[in-house]
């Protein structure tokens, strides 16, 4: 069984989403995110000259993550008009976690904790302590008249979150595996993965432990909201890492 045992499918069954359907969904979503990283951010940095990991929150929360969960709502609108849709928070796998799903969330995430932090380990080792972070990620730790930055992120953390969560495994994850069944979370995490191929090779390593194992967590448990706790552990630690200087 590759899904919460307890669990049965409440309406209709979503329309499946194919490998093709599945890249064109998640390659739209890489190119937004190349064209803010290469083109958004430091267009704002330089008109502006604010911070860049400022500027990345402004870019993404209105480049690529307005557009996904635009998309992510029309995708579900598609699926009411066709009568595919009952309830919302059944065909997002949003309902409440039981004790299982608890143990399996904290559990995915000390698993993701400690494998990133052994491929970060090995990385560093071999690259003479380079940092392992995306260029626009790079600022100064956190001071005195800097902690609004703190302020700033949290709403895009919030948005980066709930925002990618809903998008690859609220709305796909479910129609996937309709595709592929017991599959479907190896198909979701490449897929994700592949999402983030603006970023270095160096980090895209680093973000293979949570890209695969997220995933099948949450079609394990049926359980959105167990990749949102794996999700929002796993990136606020690595945000408050970098903002208090720890790495």
């Amino acid at each position: 069984m590759t899904a919460n045992s307890s669990e049965t499918r409440e309406g209709p069954e979503p329309p499946p989403l194919g490998l093709g359907g599945s890249a064109a969904l998640f390659g739209a979503g890489a190119l937004l995110l190349f064209l803010v990283t290469r083109v958004a951010v430091p267009a704002f940095v330089s008109a502006s000259g604010a911070e860049t990991v400022v500027m990345w929150f402004l870019a993404a929360s209105t480049i690529l993550f307005g557009p996904l969960l635009l998309t992510a709502a029309l995708l579900l609108h598609r699926e009411r008009r066709q009568g595919r849709l009952v309830s919302l928070g059944a065909r997002l796998w949003l309902r409440s976690m039981n004790g299982g799903d608890w143990l399996w969330a904290i559990g995915g995430l000390a698993a993701v904790s400690v494998l990133t932090g052994g491929i970060g380990a090995a990385l560093r080792m071999l690259q003479d302590g380079r940092t392992l972070h995306p260029s626009f990620m790079a600022f100064e730790p956190l001071g005195p008249g800097r902690y609004w930055i703190l302020g700033a992120w949290l709403p895009f953390f919030v948005l980066n979150i709930v925002g990618e969560e809903f998008v690859w495994r609220g709305v796909a994850l479910p129609r996937q595996e309709v595709a592929f069944g017991g599959w479907a979370w190896l198909v979701n995490g490449i897929m994700w993965l592949l999402f983030h191929a603006a970023f270095p090779w160096q980090v895209l390593l680093t973000l293979v432990p949570i890209t695969l194992l997220l995933p099948y967590v949450v079609q394990r448990r049926r359980s959105t909201w167990a990749g949102i706790v794996i999700h929002a552990g796993f990136g606020a630690m690595g945000f408050l890492v970098l903002a208090f200087g720890l790495a």
